[in-house]
């Protein structure tokens, strides 16, 4: 279950990176900030920060986790997580 989890994230992080900052993947879904937090506030997404990891520590949503798109260390994070990964949970991935 975390390998198939750890492949979706990373991807996910490597995709959204690329297309925010070259805005020509406009196929990315995307939401406003309040349907994230009406999201969050339900308690069925899973927000993941992909700041660096100085930002995250000056500044993140709370409940967050930090996957920072730095590969082997992320990796490690996603092992080390005692959290459930329901298969129908959301992600929702935000920056800068």
């Amino acid at each position: 279950m975390k390998e198939w989890l750890l492949s979706f994230l990373l991807s996910v992080l490597i995709f959204s990176n690329q297309a925010i900052a070259q805005s020509r993947h406009p196929e990315v879904p995307r939401i406003s900030a309040e349907m994230a937090y009406y999201k969050y506030k339900t308690g069925k997404v899973i927000l993941v920060d992909a700041m660096d990891q100085r930002t995250f520590a000056k500044k993140h949503i709370l409940g967050s986790i930090s996957l920072p798109n730095d590969g082997a260390r992320d990796i490690e994070r996603i092992r080390n997580m005692e959290i459930p990964f329901p298969k129908d949970t959301e992600f929702i991935v935000y920056c800068e």
